[in-house]
Formats: C-alpha cells, sequence, structure tokens
C-alpha cells in the first residue's frame, strides 16, 4: 500500500469490545470498497480474532491492514493478558479496562510516524479519547464512532444540556426526557453512566467529542428520521449514518466469520433451522457481554420451555456456561425440549441466524447492534435491557417503532454488583406469563411486519405524475417517471391529449422494457381563458403574451383529476407536481396522500428566490435593472429584479396561490446532483427544512440511442443525417446552438445571431423553433446567400431537434444556449463548456451558477429580459460580434479555455456517476421511494415495515469525498 500515496488513508480505532469491534470493522470493509486505505489499531487477540475477516478481504482486493498495540493491564490492576470485556473475570473491572485502553497514546504517536500513506483521518471509538490529541498532534480530523442510536445519543445529549437529573431526586424515579420529538420517560439508572462508576472518565471523554470533526452512526435515517435530524441541530456538526453495517456482510461466509469464531459449526445450525416451520422459532441473545445471573438464566430457561415455541438460546462463555451446562443435563432441560431447542455456548453466527425463514422474533437485551440486526431481518422483538444504553434502546424500539414488547425490567444490573439482584423475572410471574403470550403474539405479527416483495399490483406503490403543459417540463417529468418505474413503481401520468400524444413512443418504448407507466387524458378547457381552442401546449401560443392565461387553464382540472382519482388501481401513494400546479394540493389533501413538488429550477437559483423573498431584498431596489446582492448565499451574486422569474409575465394572483400550495408539500424533486452544487443543495435544505430529493441529471436515465432520440417532441431532422453530418466534423470542433422550445428572439435577433456565428468561422448546428420565426429565417436563409456562405459548416434544424443524441457527439465542442435548466444540465453531463444568453426565467440564474459559480462558462452579455408579449419593443440586443468573441473564447486554445473544458468534464464524468447505481442521485431516488413506502404501507397499518434491504452503507462515499 505505500506506493498509493494519493490515496485516502482511515485509521481506525474500535474498542476492545466485541460490540465496537465488529461494526467497526464492517465500516473498514465500507471504506475499503470504495478505494479506501484502512488500517485498524487493536491488540494482538483482538487482531488474531479478525484473521479470517482481514483474510477474506484481502482476497476481495480491499485495502484493510490491522496493526497491533500492546499495552499494559499491570498500571490499573487488571489481570494479565486481558485484551477484551469478554475476558474480564469480573465486569466490575470494566473502569480498569477502559483506562488501560486509553494509555496508548504514545505508542499510537510512534506508529503515526511511520504509517505510509500519511493518515489522512481517524475514526476512533468515543470511549478512545486519547485519540483526539493524536489527531491534533499529525493535524487530522477525528470522526468520532457512536456505537448508539441517534434516538439514544440525542437523549444523553439533552438530558446534560437540559440538566435533566438536577430535579430527580432517586436513581428509580422516571423523568420525561426534554426537548425530544416523542414524550419519553427514562430513570437515571436507566443511562450508560449507571453501570459502572466512571469518576472522570466521562469528562475526558465529553472533552475529547468537542474536538471531533464529526460523529459516523451506525443507523439509517428512514429508521428514526425526527431523531437524525435534530441530533444534526443540536450538534450542529456533519453526522453521518452509514447503517446498518451489518448489511455490508453479503457473502454467507463473512456474515459467518463476523466477529469471534463460532462455537457452532453454521451448517449444523441451518440444518436444525431447516427443520423448523417458518416463523415459527424464537432467536434468544444477550450479547458478549450478558450478566444476567445463573439462578436467572435458569428461570429463563424454563420460561421458554413453557412457551412451547421453537427456540435458538445463545450463551455466554466461561464459568456460567458451565455451571447452565451442568443443570441442563441434571434437571433434564435439554431432554424436555429436545428437537425444539437449539443451546449454543459461545458464540454465534448472529446474522446468519437471524435471516434464515424459520425465526420469527427476537429475545434480546437491546444492544444496539442486535437491535439493528434484527431490524434488517424484519424481526419484531421481545425486549429485556440489561445496562447500558440498552433501556434507551429499548424506548425505541417499543414506544417509538412500535416493533417490539417488553419483558417488564426496570432494574439495570451495574458491572460487578449482578448477584445481589438475583432472579428479576420470574416464570410464575405475571411478567413472565405476558413474557410467554409476547412470544406468541410477536411470531403472529412477524408477517404483517414483512411486507416482502409486493409482487402483487395491490402491494405496489403507485406515483401519479402531473407534468406542466410545456415541454421544459414534460421531459424532465418523464425521465423522472422511467426512473420510477425501474424502482418497481407503479407510474400514472395525467396530462392533455396532444401530450399524451407527444409521449406515445416513449411510452410504448417503456412498456416493451417492461416498465409500468401509463398516461392518462384529461381535456383541458381554454373557453373559460382568452386562449384559442386546442391550445394544450405553451410551444402551442400564437403569442407568449397568453402565458398567464394557459397557467390558469392548466389549473382549472381539479374536478376531472378527483373523480379520475376515485377510480385510480392501485390507489395511488404520492403525487409528484409541477410546482406551478397549485390545486394538485388540494387533490393531495383530499385522499390523504402526500405531494411531492417538482421544481424546475437548479437548486442555486431555487435558493435565490427563496432567500430574496425571505430577506425581502428586492424593497429597497429602484428599479428592474438596478444590481442588488442576493443576501444568504454561499457566493457572492449579484441580480437584477428583471432577471427573476416572477418578471417574465404579470402573474397576478398566481404566485401566492402557488406559495399557498407548495407550505403543503411532503417535500421536493429536483433536477440536479449532489456533487454539482453542493453548498446550495445543502443550504435549500437547511433553508425549507423539508426533505429536498436530488435525482438528476434525469436526461441520463436514457440509456438507448432510440429512447434519446424520441424524447420530446418528434424530431425534425433524421438522426442518422444529422449524426452523418457530424461525422465529417472534427472532434470538438462544432458549436450546438439552441434556445429551447419557447425561444422569444426577434427576427433581427435571430439574424444578427446568424451573422455571428457566420463570422466565428467555427462550425456549427443551429435550432430554430419552428413556426412563423422558421419560415421567415428561411427565406432570409436562402435570398441573403446565409446558407450557401456557411455550406459545409453549418446544419440549420428547423423545428424539434434530437438535443442529446447531438450533444454526446463527440464533434461537439460546446453548446450556446438560453440556460433553460435541462439543457444546462444535458450541456454538463456531454462535458461541454457554454456560451449563455439567458432570455427569461430562471435562465439568468442559471447563468450566474454557470458563468460566475461553476466557472464553465461565457456570456454573450445580455442583460435585459425578454417579457413575454413585448420582444418586438427589444430589438437586437446582442451584435453579431458579441457572438463571435464569446464563441471564440469558449472553443479556441488557450490556458483560460482549457482550464473551463476541464472542469466541465469533470462535472460531466461526476453527472454520470451520479445516476449510477452506486451514485448520489441513484440513492437519492430509492431514499425518496422508500420514504413513501414507509408513508404507505407502514401508517396505513399503525406500524413500521423495516424489512427493506438497507443500502446506507454507500453514503460512506459521500463522508470520504
Amino acid at each position: 500500500m505505500a506506493s498509493q500515496s494519493h490515496q485516502l488513508h482511515f485509521v481506525l480505532f474500535p474498542l476492545i469490545a466485541q460490540g465496537h469491534l465488529i461494526p467497526m470493522f464492517d465500516i473498514a470493509r465500507m471504506l475499503a470498497r470504495h478505494g479506501v486505505i484502512v488500517t485498524i489499531v487493536t491488540t494482538q487477540l483482538n487482531a488474531k480474532r479478525f484473521a479470517i475477516p482481514l483474510a477474506r478481504a484481502a482476497e476481495a482486493g480491499l485495502q484493510i491492514r490491522a496493526v497491533e498495540i500492546q499495552f499494559s493491564c499491570q498500571e490499573t490492576g487488571l489481570p494479565n493478558e486481558i485484551e477484551n470485556f469478554d475476558m474480564l473475570p469480573s465486569l466490575g473491572l470494566g473502569y480498569e479496562l477502559f483506562m488501560a485502553a486509553n494509555t496508548l497514546q504514545e505508542p499510537v504517536e510512534r506508529l503515526f510516524e511511520g504509517l505510509t500513506p500519511r493518515p489522512s483521518c481517524i475514526i476512533s471509538d468515543m470511549s478512545l479519547p486519547y485519540t483526539s490529541a493524536v489527531a491534533i498532534k499529525f493535524g487530522i480530523p477525528r470522526i468520532s464512532f457512536k456505537g448508539f442510536s441517534c434516538f439514544c445519543t440525542l437523549c444523553l445529549h439533552n438530558i446534560k444540556i437540559y440538566k435533566a437529573l438536577e430535579s430527580v431526586n432517586s436513581e428509580s424515579e422516571l423523568f420525561v426526557v426534554p426537548g425530544l420529538p416523542d414524550h419519553i420517560e427514562l430513570a437515571s439508572n436507566h443511562l450508560p453512566a449507571s453501570v459502572i462508576d466512571l469518576k472522570d472518565f466521562s469528562a475526558r471523554v465529553s472533552d475529547a467529542e468537542m474536538l471531533r470533526y464529526g460523529f459516523i452512526i451506525n443507523s439509517f435515517e428512514e429508521l428514526e428520521p425526527a431523531y437524525v435530524q435534530e441530533y444534526r441541530r443540536a450538534t450542529g456538526g456533519k453526522v453521518w449514518c452509514v447503517g446498518p453495517v451489518s448489511l455490508s456482510n453479503k457473502d454467507d461466509m463473512d456474515k459467518v466469520h463476523r466477529g469471534n469464531k463460532s462455537s457452532i459449526d453454521e451448517s449444523e445450525c441451518l440444518e436444525w433451522l431447516d427443520s423448523q416451520q417458518p416463523g415459527s422459532v424464537i432467536y434468544v441473545c444477550f450479547g458478549s457481554l450478558c450478566n444476567l445471573t445463573t439462578p436467572q438464566l435458569m428461570e429463563l430457561g424454563l420460561g421458554l420451555e413453557e412457551s412451547n415455541k421453537p427456540f435458538i438460546w445463545v450463551i455466554r462463555g466461561g464459568e456460567k456456561s458451565r455451571e447452565l451446562g451442568d443443570w441442563f443435563e441434571e434437571k433434564g432441560f435439554k431432554e424436555r425440549t429436545k428437537g425444539r431447542g437449539l443451546i449454543i455456548q459461545g458464540w454465534a453466527p448472529q446474522v446468519v441466524i437471524l435471516s434464515h425463514p424459520a425465526i420469527g422474533s427476537f429475545l434480546t437485551h437491546c444492544g444496539w447492534n442486535s437491535v439493528l440486526e434484527g431490524i434488517s431481518a424484519g424481526l419484531p422483538m421481545v425486549t429485556w435491557p440489561l445496562f447500558g444504553d440498552q433501556f434507551c434502546n429499548e424506548k425505541l424500539v417499543v414506544e417509538v417503532l412500535k416493533i417490539g414488547v417488553s419483558v417488564g425490567s426496570e432494574v439495570t444490573l451495574k458491572w460487578g454488583e449482578e448477584e445481589k439482584f438475583g432472579v428479576l423475572v420470574k416464570r410464575n410471574s405475571g411478567r413472565l406469563c405476558e413474557y410467554r403470550s409476547i412470544i406468541h403474539k410477536n411470531n403472529n405479527i412477524a408477517p404483517l411486519l414483512l411486507i416482502g416483495t409486493m409482487a402483487s399490483q395491490s402491494h405496489q406503490l403507485h406515483f401519479v405524475l402531473f407534468p406542466m403543459i410545456a415541454q421544459g417540463h414534460m421531459i424532465p417529468m418523464f425521465d423522472i417517471a422511467r426512473m420510477l418505474a425501474r424502482h418497481g413503481v407503479i407510474v400514472t401520468i395525467v396530462t392533455t391529449q396532444l401530450n399524451a400524444k407527444r409521449l406515445a413512443i416513449p411510452l410504448a418504448r417503456a412498456a416493451e422494457s417492461g416498465l409500468q407507466i401509463r398516461a392518462v387524458e384529461i381535456q383541458i378547457s381554454c373557453q373559460e381563458t382568452e386562449l384559442p381552442n386546442e391550445i394544450e401546449n405553451f410551444d402551442m401560443l400564437p403569442s407568449l403574451g397568453l402565458g398567464y392565461e394557459l397557467f390558469v387553464a392548466a389549473n382549472t382540472l381539479q374536478e376531472p383529476v378527483e373523480r379520475l382519482f376515485e377510480g385510480l388501481i392501485p390507489r395511488p401513494s404520492c403525487i409528484i407536481s409541477d410546482m406551478l400546479l397549485h390545486y394538485t394540493s388540494n387533490v393531495a389533501t383530499k385522499f390523504s396522500i402526500p405531494r411531492i413538488s417538482f421544481i424546475g429550477f437548479s437548486c442555486f437559483s431555487t435558493l435565490c428566490i427563496h432567500n430574496i423573498e425571505i430577506y425581502k431584498a428586492l424593497e429597497s431596489v429602484n428599479s428592474e435593472s438596478e444590481l442588488f446582492v442576493v443576501p444568504g448565499l454561499p457566493d457572492h451574486i449579484e441580480l437584477a429584479s428583471n432577471h427573476l422569474p416572477a418578471s417574465v409575465i404579470d402573474l397576478i394572483d398566481f404566485s401566492a396561490r402557488v406559495s399557498d400550495a407548495e407550505m403543503l408539500r411532503y417535500g421536493f424533486i429536483i433536477n440536479s446532483f449532489e456533487e454539482l452544487e453542493p453548498a446550495y443543495v445543502q443550504e435549500y435544505r437547511r433553508a425549507t427544512g423539508g426533505k429536498v430529493w436530488c435525482v438528476g441529471p434525469v436526461s441520463l436515465s436514457n440509456k438507448d440511442d432510440m429512447d434519446k432520440v424520441h424524447r420530446g417532441n418528434k424530431s425534425s431532422i433524421d438522426e442518422s443525417e444529422c449524426l452523418e453530418w457530424l461525422d465529417s466534423q472534427q472532434p470538438g470542433s462544432v458549436i450546438y446552438v439552441c434556445f429551447g422550445s419557447l425561444c422569444n428572439l426577434t427576427i433581427p435577433q435571430l439574424m444578427e445571431l446568424g451573422l455571428g456565428l457566420e463570422e466565428s468561422s467555427k462550425p456549427f448546428i443551429w435550432v430554430i423553433r419552428g413556426g412563423e420565426k422558421s419560415r421567415e429565417l428561411g427565406d432570409w436563409f436562402e435570398e441573403k446567400g446565409f446558407k450557401e456562405r456557411t455550406k459545409g459548416r453549418g446544419l440549420i434544424i428547423q423545428g424539434w431537434a434530437p438535443q442529446v443524441v447531438i450533444l454526446s457527439h463527440p464533434a461537439i465542442g460546446s453548446f450556446l444556449t438560453h440556460c433553460g435548466w435541462n439543457s444546462v444540465l444535458e450541456s454538463i453531463s456531454a462535458g461541454l463548456p457554454m456560451v449563455t444568453w439567458p432570455l427569461f426565467g430562471d435562465q439568468f440564474c442559471n447563468e450566474k451558477l454557470v458563468v460566475e459559480v461553476l466557472k464553465i462558462g461565457v456570456s454573450v452579455g445580455s442583460q435585459v429580459t425578454l417579457k413575454w408579449g413585448e420582444e418586438e419593443k427589444f430589438g437586437v440586443l446582442v451584435k453579431k460580434e458579441q457572438v463571435k468573441n464569446a464563441v471564440s473564447s469558449v472553443m479556441n486554445v488557450g490556458e483560460e479555455s482549457e482550464e473551463r473544458r476541464r472542469r466541465v468534464r469533470e462535472l460531466g464524468k461526476m453527472a454520470n456517476k451520479a445516476v449510477e447505481e452506486e451514485g448520489s442521485s441513484y440513492l437519492s431516488m430509492k431514499l425518496l421511494i422508500e420514504d413513501i413506502r414507509k408513508k404507505t404501507f407502514v401508517e396505513k397499518k399503525g406500524r413500521n415495515s423495516l424489512n427493506f434491504i438497507s443500502f446506507h452503507f454507500k453514503l460512506v462515499k459521500i463522508l470520504v469525498s
């Protein structure tokens, strides 16, 4: 690994306890799968326990190594050769082992001096505060590994901040944990610090945590969303939820060798499970540090016997195991439970067992790893906490998630004082009777918790999409429909007859691919407005000055849509609506389903508009053309009020109705990707305080050339003719010119543009919107000799062009664009720099992003918004010289041009990677779907559905980057 000096190198410090070592190794594997070099610092014995997982990781090409550090037990009063909490003769010695594990600063610093490559980051168990000093000395970030849930961590944080224990009179007195999303009561002896007297150790941990770079947590956003969000807010720092990390073990052998050496052959265990009925077996395990007394364990065994349910019971090795072994034989327990009871004395392959279909429930101590493994397997739980964070976890499982039932244990078993408690839960007590019924009930509710694969339509999610009737809105919405359908979602697109016809070929191709996408036609009425009949799309308007009337007409469909919803099968699960179709908010409310708002803008543009409104930035602006600084942005951005979308047309009360509807939205879906505008995505999430899913560039969902060709309207040129022309040009030599489907440049301005292209001496493809202007220009091309003068280097397309196909051709070198957001993203996806010429709407904001923030474009210098219906009064605003100069700046060779091209090529790679299976947008789409799945199938039944396979470990790539 020494030669890999350019790679990131993470050094991991797990606490020397199995419940901390195991998830830390899983995190190591997840990091290594993303190309990170990982060094795990531990002791000799603990390194040996991971010999097989390390060897398997090496076979898989993962760069993970263990470095052994020796520590002295003698200084702390421990017996020799104690290197793990599960080796302690008594858990009463726990404090001494915490102290011994924190005496390693000096040898670790010596180790760091020689590590190659130089460490980039430390991930340390929070119980190893000395690593904070190491991080400071070597100037590298230290991320704290929290072995707790966000729920538990937030409980502890709030109890401390609000000083909740000051008014509590006894260890057993219940108090309400302040500042939580739910009403939670705990007793002080249910908190981790009550296990042993940590003396000054807690203070040292707290001091170290103040210096951490962030937290990495073995949890996932959907499990405890309110607590993840609140913990992020409370700490004001970086919190990465990357769990359940146990699911990083895909191979059965990785699952078997996870942790210690198993005390049973896995084939024997699986053979026994195969002989049991599906969902009939209760799995009983109290973790590696179980401190129940022998009499209590015997009482538990008798309870299992009397339950008449098959069980697997894992008992920690050591003296207790031997005592119990004698009892099993002498008292006939083994004989009486023969065939339905499997006892494992020592270590068990827990993840393998829990994933077997015979397991119906899990009796657990509520260690966080075990809770997550139970959830990942879709199993309800019987909860019996012992100490530490386990009582907090029980509250989460039983009271918040409602996926478990408590046996009723309320006593914390303090380390070293267990024997004085005796038997707390008895087989003949009311509690144990309840406990036996719990086992029965949990076996019955397990199938309800497991929604399964949702094979039938009645269990499939059904998204209903409402695109605005404009090509720039319909095209990305159909791409989103395809992306959803590829994840097994049924999609219905509600639109008008003409727009449905435009989607006929893409719909047919989707059906051929087995995707469940359909279009339902709704008749739009033009008579109530000033629109001519049969106007069903903005590109059909005789004048864009009629835009307001079409906005209004598109929002008169609530009644027919509600009638449609009454008969839709399966019942709609979610609406995704263009934000301009505000009436869909009423539909969502009536049918009690979430409405996600589709924003056709970038996060940059959306945040600009949001901040201008929130900060009332226009109140001090004296004219439409006066520049002002947009407040609250990560960058210094100046705009004029006539550069904002609302300046396109007089929207009267329309904007207010849109705003009212947006207040009720469930979240936003945005055609962008995290890596393109990370600061703006993050800030927009913070500003709106809601759910924001970036799933773009959605154009990249079109993998097949024919899908690209038929995307949008019918092409006005045969694609083979277009590609043949492009093949005749030099790589990177052609500028592609297109102003979108609603180009409102005047004829004189278009002529001036043509002359600029001619004088640039660069090959070009020029797409001109169809209609009257196209015909007038066609006459000019012929009569004034333009076509003849540019013959061979100019291709003119009058009408609709297969833009994505053209941009992806290697002959294209740049894109002269109106900065419509779809076009900007398609250019970036193709790795092409831009010449920017905004006209109206969000286009001036997008130009700022392209030119000033991303630095991948050059402006032609247009500063005037062409208001719809008022275009003719502006005349020629951009001269041919400006066009020529901007094209030359982007296309010519030079240091600045090369840097611009390099930047956009890198962004293009990021864009393509974002929509791949490991990418941020792919992941975001899955997050959206799982969010709605949970809301639909969990809230509907009044219980959580948590059997879906977690993919959150992929988020480690965000941490790495």
